[in-house]
C-alpha cells in the first residue's frame, strides 16, 4: 500500500462519525439525554456496533501502516548500515552508488506475505561488480540450496548465484521481517549489460522476482610498480618468478606477477580446452599448474599500511587472469572499502616493507 492511499483512507474519516462512535461531542454540540424506549436496545446496539466496525477498521488501517512502515525501515536501515560498514563517506567512494526505494519512488508495494526484492546498492570494481539486495521474507535454512537466489546481467541466458551478505561471520538478517541481504556479483569477463533480473528457484522451475537498472561507475584504480621487484623461487620447478607491484581499488586490489609458464596455465580464447590436450600436455599442465598456484598463494599475502596508521590484511583471492605478459590475482575486500591514495605502504609475504609510490 502507497503511503498516498493510507493518507487517503485516514481522511474518508469523518471526525463527527469516529466522535459518535466513540460517544464524544464536536465543540458546541450537546448529546440528548437517552430515552427509556424499546429502540433504546436498538439504537445503542447500533451504535456499538458502528463503534465496532470503526475500531476494527482503524486496527486495520493500523497494520497496513505498520507493515508499511517495516518494511520501508528495514530496506532504508539496511542501506545506512552498509553505508557505514563499508565506509562509503570515510573514503569517499564514488563508485558506490545507492538506488531509490520503491516507497520512495511511489511503485507499488508487494502484498503482504509475498516474496519481494529491492535494490539497495552497488559498488564498481576491477574483476566484478557487488550489488546488494534484500529479499523477504526469505527463512534462513533457505540458503543452504532449498532456494538459490540468482542474478541474471544477460537478459536471462545465464544467472550467477547471489550470496548472503556477511558481517563478522554471520549473515545480514532481519528475524523481525525475514528479511535477507545478498550480494550478487557482476563479473567483467562474461558478456553483461545495466539490465539485471534477480529470480530463485531451479531451471525452468526459476521464478522471477523482479528487474532492476544499474548504474555503476567503472573502478577508478592507482597502479602502484614496485622500484625492485621481488623475486620468489619455485623448489619443484627450478623456476623464479616475480612480483611486480599491486594495484589498489576502492574494493579491493590485483596483485601483479610475471613467470615463464603463465601464458601457458591461463587460458585465452581460442586455447584447447583442457579436455582437447593431449595426455602428455595435460599432465604437464596439472604438474606446473599446481606449483605455481601454491606459489602464488604463499607470495600473495601481505599488510597495507595507511597514512593514518591502520592496517589491513590482504591476500591473493581465489581467481586471477593472464594479460599482457602479466598475471593478476583479484583480491576484493570483504565488505570494506578503503581510500587508494591512503596506502602508504605494504608488507609482503618476506616480511619485507615496501613504500608505495
Amino acid at each position: 500500500m502507497r503511503r498516498e492511499k493510507i493518507s487517503r483512507a485516514l481522511s474518508m474519516l469523518d471526525e463527527k462519525y469516529i466522535l459518535e462512535a466513540l460517544e464524544l461531542e464536536l465543540p458546541g454540540e450537546c448529546r440528548e439525554a437517552p430515552k427509556v424506549s424499546n429502540m433504546k436496545i436498538s439504537r445503542r446496539s447500533a451504535k456499538n456496533l458502528r463503534r465496532t466496525l470503526l475500531i476494527a477498521a482503524v486496527i486495520s488501517v493500523f497494520f497496513a501502516v505498520t507493515a508499511f512502515a517495516i518494511g520501508y525501515g528495514i530496506n532504508r536501515q539496511r542501506q545506512q548500515e552498509l553505508r557505514e560498514q563499508l565506509q562509503i563517506d570515510q573514503h569517499q567512494v564514488e563508485e558506490y552508488t545507492e538506488y531509490p526505494l520503491p516507497e520512495e519512488t511511489g511503485e507499488e508495494v508487494s502484498p503482504e506475505g509475498e516474496m519481494t526484492v529491492t535494490l539497495l546498492s552497488s559498488i564498481g570494481g576491477v574483476e566484478y561488480d557487488t550489488i546488494y539486495i534484500n529479499v523477504s521474507p526469505f527463512e534462513k535454512e533457505w540458503v543452504h540450496g532449498q532456494l538459490p537466489m540468482g542474478a541474471s546481467f544477460d537478459g536471462g541466458e545465464s544467472f550467477a548465484t547471489c550470496t548472503p551478505a556477511m558481517k563478522n561471520g554471520e549473515m545480514i538478517y532481519d528475524e523481525a521481517t525475514k528479511t535477507i541481504t545478498f550480494e550478487c556479483h557482476r563479473f567483467h569477463n562474461s558478456p553483461y549489460s545495466n539490465d539485471m533480473i534477480v529470480a530463485y528457484g531451479y531451471g525452468e522451475e526459476k521464478a522471477e522476482l523482479g528487474r532492476f537498472a544499474l548504474s555503476i561507475s567503472e573502478a577508478e584504480t592507482r597502479a602502484c610498480i614496485f622500484e625492485e621487484p621481488v623475486e620468489f623461487y619455485v623448489d619443484e620447478l627450478g623456476k623464479t618468478g616475480r612480483l611486480l607491484g599491486v594495484e589498489l581499488y576502492s574494493s579491493g586490489m590485483t596483485w601483479l606477477l610475471e613467470y615463464e609458464d603463465a601464458e601457458k596455465l591461463y587460458w585465452s580464447e581460442g586455447d584447447p580446452s583442457f579436455e582437447e590436450m593431449s595426455p602428455e600436455d595435460q599432465q604437464w599442465k596439472l604438474n606446473v599448474e599446481a606449483a605455481w598456484a601454491q606459489a602464488e598463494d604463499s607470495i600473495c599475502c601481505g599488510t597495507l599500511h595507511m597514512d593514518d596508521g591502520s592496517e589491513l590484511e590482504v591476500y591473493g583471492g581465489e581467481s586471477g587472469s593472464f594479460e599482457n605478459g602479466i598475471v593478476k590475482r583479484y583480491f576484493i575486500f570483504s565488505l570494506t572499502t578503503i581510500d587508494p591514495d591512503d596506502v602508504v605502504s605494504i608488507t609482503l609475504f618476506d616480511g619485507s616493507t615496501v613504500e608505495l609510490n
